[in-house]
Order: structure tokens, then C-alpha cells, then sequence
């Protein structure tokens, strides 16, 4: 089942800050093209199909772009959509770069709006924090943690010795782009950069064919050594297609069990073992 989705270009969103302190407000540019609609119309056609029938999943986009924020909220004072309409985006009302201080006078969301190095909360501490939840409160129990984080020593893991790192590739953006790389080469050679002592003590050389395993799967790759890693640490960088590169990607050597707070994907704790192929 394919369903179409606008591109950037087609479609209204309000995009929240991310690294800096603008709202943005994006305008279609050109009408959908062939099937494509948006996810918020898809949804409303598949809530209508399924007879789900309450309020909130009939919301067009214009009542959705104005219930998404507190605009009297203090960082929104003066921005409201019809200013975005005209100008694009607008700075939210936190405060000069220079003078911002937005925690001089505690606010954290904790009881007592400190920030606790010994958590008061810690019975539901892998909770999400509201931010992070959109405004969604179910399903979300919160196990236990410790109160008062301390140092665990990593026990000894079956999948490997070597740490394996993920990061994002500079030829495309995390898989997109990747079948319109202006250079073939770059997305069908999935590399695995290894230190010079972890590559000679296990026979490999620079541009050999090589296993990449665990309990999880295995992921052919080529080598790439340089002292560019740690020792004991290999990285290959994630959004290669598999029917690209002949065979899995790095995302099945993952585990599949959560991190204890707020269930987050334990991808920076893989461990993996390498061979020649």
C-alpha cells in the first residue's frame, strides 16, 4: 500500500524551534502533486474510513495551526499567525543571546522547579517529559530509576568487544536521497572506519571486505582504517539502502531493548566484532 505524502513544497506546518529560536510558518508553495495529500489529511480520510468519530481527528489544518501553540504563552507574545503570514517566522520571546539566563531562577519541571541531583520523581523516572510527549498522556507508565545516578560498570557483553557508532553520512540525509546520490559509488560502498589497532589485530587492511556481526544480525562492509576513531570504536554511518549496498545495514546490528529513561533506542550501545569476509 503506497500512500503519497506532500513534499515540503505542498504543504501548511508550523515548525518549532530546533537548535535555534525561530517560528516558522511554511506555506504550499504549488498545488499537491498527483495523489500525494498531506499526513494530517490522511489521517482525517483513514479516521472517516475507520468511523472514528470525535473532534479531534476532524480538524483541518487552519484549526490545527492554531491550536498547536499557547500563543499567550510569554514566548509567543506578539506572533500570531497572521504576522507568520506576513513575515515568514518570528524570534520567540526568550531573551537577548548575550542576557539569556533561562533557568537563573530555577523552573526545571520537577516539584520543587530545581534541578535535582537526587531526583524526587525517580518512581516514574523514565516518564517523558510533557515537551517531549505533544500534549499525549497515555500509555506512558514510567518505570523506576535510581535517584541518584551513579557509575555502572559495563559488564561483559557477548556481542563484542568493539563499540559501534552510527552517525549520519554526508552524501544523503539519514536514507532520503540516497537513490539520487550524483555519485553511485557513495551509496553502495558501506564502509566501517576502524582504529589501526583494532584492524591489525584482527588481519584487516585497509579496503578489505569485511563481517560485521553480533547476536543481532551481520553487515557486510569495506574497511576503512585511520586513526580518524578511538581505538575500540568502529562507526559506519547509517541511511544506506540494503538493496544498495547487496545485504543488511547497521540498523540490524541494534538492539531492540529500550533505555530505562523515557524508552529511548539504546543505538549508542552496540557492540559488535569484525572479521575479513
Amino acid at each position: 500500500i503506497v500512500l503519497p505524502a506532500t513534499s515540503q513544497l505542498e504543504q501548511h506546518d508550523l515548525m518549532y524551534s530546533w537548535g535555534h529560536f525561530n517560528l516558522q510558518l511554511n506555506q504550499p508553495a504549488i498545488a499537491p502533486l498527483g495523489e500525494a495529500v498531506s499526513n494530517t489529511e490522511l489521517f482525517r480520510r483513514l479516521a472517516q474510513h475507520m468511523g472514528v468519530d470525535i473532534p479531534e481527528v476532524r480538524r483541518d489544518d487552519a484549526t490545527l495551526l492554531e491550536q498547536a501553540l499557547d500563543w499567550a504563552a510569554p514566548a509567543t507574545q506578539g506572533i500570531d499567525l497572521d504576522r507568520l503570514r506576513r513575515e515568514g517566522f518570528a524570534r520567540l520571546n526568550v531573551g537577548a543571546p548575550d542576557s539569556r539566563l533561562p533557568h537563573a531562577e530555577g523552573g526545571f519541571p520537577t516539584p520543587s522547579g530545581r534541578c535535582e541531583f537526587a531526583s524526587s520523581v525517580a518512581d516514574e523516572g523514565g516518564r517523558l517529559l510533557p515537551l517531549y510527549r505533544q500534549g499525549h498522556d497515555g500509555g506512558d507508565a514510567g518505570a523506576g530509576v535510581d535517584p541518584l545516578p551513579g557509575f555502572i560498570p559495563q559488564a561483559p557483553d557477548q556481542d563484542g568487544p568493539l563499540v559501534l557508532v552510527s552517525p549520519k553520512t554526508h552524501a544523503f540525509l539519514n536514507s532520503g536521497y540516497a537513490n539520487l546520490a550524483a555519485r553511485p559509488e557513495t551509496v553502495r560502498r558501506q564502509s566501517i572506519l576502524m582504529h589501526p589497532d583494532d584492524a591489525a589485530a584482527r588481519g584487516i587492511s585497509d579496503g578489505d571486505a569485511v563481517r560485521v556481526f553480533n547476536r543481532q544480525a551481520q553487515v557486510q562492509a569495506r574497511a576503512s582504517v585511520g586513526e580518524d576513531t578511538l581505538p575500540g570504536v568502529v562507526v559506519i554511518g547509517h541511511g544506506f539502502w540494503p538493496k544498495h549496498v547487496g545485504g543488511a545495514t547497521v540498523n540490524a546490528l541494534v538492539r531492540h531493548r529500550p533505555a530505562a529513561i523515557g524508552s529511548a533506542p539504546t543505538i549508542n550501545d552496540t557492540r559488535v566484532e569484525v572479521s575479513r569476509a
